[in-house]
């Protein structure tokens, strides 16, 4: 079972390997591709996603209905682990 922190993280390094991989201009995902990505439930993925719009969209972005990106937070520090 995973926990919600994990379940964060999780979708941290999933978004940033999308971003990095160049497919779709946004580096967005449907919630239900990242979702079996992350092998997790439905459930647990709200939760975690719920958690990262308590901040507003810093770390996540919805660019559009059913997809999630990463926001100005998380795009900064996927960029900084790129450079490193």
């Amino acid at each position: 079972m995973k926990y919600v922190d994990d379940v964060v993280e999780a979708i941290f390094h999933r978004l940033c390997i999308r971003k990095k991989d160049g497919r779709g201009k946004d580096g967005s995902m449907s919630l239900t591709e990242l979702r079996l990505a992350l092998r997790v439930t439905e459930a647990q993925l709200n939760e975690a996603l719920w958690v990262l719009t308590l901040t507003g969209d810093t770390q996540i972005v919805y660019p559009t209905p059913g997809r999630v990106a990463l926001g100005a937070d998380w795009l900064g520090r996927c960029e900084r682990q790129s450079n490193a």
